[in-house]
């Protein structure tokens, strides 16, 4: 019946808007309050970062750590995920702080620039808007990295071939590598990603559908911890997750929407205050 019924629906120019909107909007818990604030250590992180950061912060944390700088970019999505894992600000300033100063950033500088948008990040300087950590929809469809650059999608944003390296170079099978390759030459990123995850876990099946970031670092420490059946995670409002006929829907030509345009557009005003490369 839903077969038959889908021409005259996709026909209907009053339900277009509508039907686009649905496929691009992101639905599930925003990761902006979490009971684990605090609970996780700086000495955590990069052993954290091997094994339950999604590939795209895996990234960041790398190349931050190589380095010792990111672009505004790259500091705005791994920072809001650093917060969403429970990071609490002064953890915050303390990593960032410590490892820019291992470049060409010098203390006062840092205290002067970065950590004023580090506070503006949680909430602690201009409108005091307590800013949510990215999900994979606006990773993917916005503000796509350009050379020197490390935010983004790895999946989406990446060559193939250099994708193709990276898997191997964290030791994901060559059959796991063509089923990753498959997904993302069909555009299903967020598929890739979750593929990615029952390689890296060693599981058949993740049990949940991939739309954030944060959700694969909270299933990945669930399924790590001893729980063996992995339950979706929902938000204290009781928002549902993302479906996979969202995941499915993306496309590079896609322009990005929100399900709360007022968040989004607060959190563009927040760009300025990364500005600084």
């Amino acid at each position: 019946l839903t077969a038959r019924s889908l021409p005259s629906i996709q026909s209907d120019e009053r339900l277009q808007p509508l039907l686009n909107h649905l496929s691009h909007s992101y639905v599930g818990p925003d990761y902006a309050v979490q009971k684990n604030t605090g609970k996780i250590s700086l000495g955590q992180v990069d052993a954290l970062s091997v094994k339950s950061f999604p590939l795209c912060m895996r990234q960041l944390h790398k190349a931050l750590r190589d380095n010792h700088h990111l672009r505004h970019g790259g500091r705005m999505q791994y920072g809001l995920f650093l917060k969403g894992i429970g990071l609490t600000l002064e953890q915050a300033l303390e990593f960032w702080k410590k490892e820019f100063i291992r470049g060409k950033v010098d203390s006062d500088k840092f205290d002067k620039g970065y950590a004023y948008s580090i506070r503006h990040n949680y909430g602690k300087e201009g409108k005091r808007t307590d800013y949510t950590p990215y999900s994979c929809m606006k990773i993917i469809m916005s503000n796509p990295p350009s050379q020197g650059d490390y935010h983004g999608c790895p999946f989406r944003h990446s060559d193939p071939e250099l994708l193709k390296q990276k898997l191997q170079s964290y030791k994901i099978p060559p059959s796991g590598i063509t089923q990753i390759l498959e997904l993302v030459k069909g555009m299903h990123y967020q598929l890739a990603c979750q593929k990615y995850f029952e390689l890296t876990h060693d599981v058949d099946d993740v049990g949940f559908s991939l739309s954030h970031p944060n959700q694969y670092f909270t299933e990945s420490q669930r399924l790590l911890s001893g729980g063996r059946e992995l339950k979706k995670e929902l938000s204290n409002s009781g928002n549902p997750q993302q479906k996979n006929n969202n995941q499915e829907g993306m496309n590079s030509n896609s322009a990005p929407t929100s399900s709360n345009a007022t968040a989004d557009a607060e959190l563009e005003g927040l760009d300025e205050y990364f500005a600084e490369d």
